[in-house]
């Protein structure tokens, strides 16, 4: 049992090693185009060379993970995936807009076979350049200078401010006694004359 299941794992670990050995001798010689950050990048779809005859076209990115669907095109139906700035141009040309740095890596174009035709597809590697940006210097204006009262100034102003405050209470707490005191002598004062003219009419 044991022999078994390392003669398993032995086979197993050699079409392992086989396997990763063609995917790497495929990427080796793998067509690849440089380009500039935010550049517009063409990449030719070598497929259309070996076949006229098919259903639809569509462009792929190759990640270690998964197959990311880019754009495909279906008579004159044209789809984005992803939201990847792409367009198609001649030959099923797979045009990229603005790109940058995370746009590079492994694509591939895919014809789909028309009824009794076979598949095909080609992959192109696409690198790019790092971005440079131009930082431009704007002048700084400098701060306002604070303002610093010396502590004595500002108790003086509060002791003014409590201080007029407290006179203006003065004199308004005495133009009111005054108001009140005329109302008061004006009722008096009637009242002596009403008083008066009762004692005239009792004569």
């Amino acid at each position: 049992m044991k022999n078994n299941r390392m003669e398993a794992i032995m086979s197993y670990a050699f079409l392992l090693f086989i396997t990763s050995a063609l995917l790497c001798g495929m990427l080796d010689g793998m067509d690849s185009i440089e380009g500039n950050c935010n550049d517009v990048i063409r990449l030719p779809c070598e497929a259309t060379s070996r076949t006229k005859n098919y259903r639809y076209s569509m462009w792929y990115k190759i990640t270690k993970q998964e197959k990311l669907a880019i754009i495909k095109k279906k008579t004159n139906n044209i789809t984005t995936y992803n939201n990847y700035s792409a367009s198609f141009g001649d030959n099923e040309t797979l045009e990229l807009h603005s790109v940058n740095p995370l746009d590079s890596g492994v694509y591939e174009c895919y014809l789909a076979a028309a009824i009794g035709g076979q598949n095909v597809e080609s992959s192109i590697r696409l690198n790019i350049s790092e971005c440079t940006y131009l930082t431009t210097l704007r002048p700084t204006t400098a701060p306002c200078p604070e303002l610093q009262v010396p502590v004595s100034w500002a108790l003086l102003g509060f002791s003014l401010i409590s201080l007029v405050k407290i006179i203006l209470c003065i004199v308004t707490v005495g133009v009111c006694n005054q108001v009140v005191f005329k109302r008061i002598q004006r009722k008096q004062e009637v009242r002596g004359i009403k008083r008066g003219t009762r004692s005239i009419w009792k004569k």
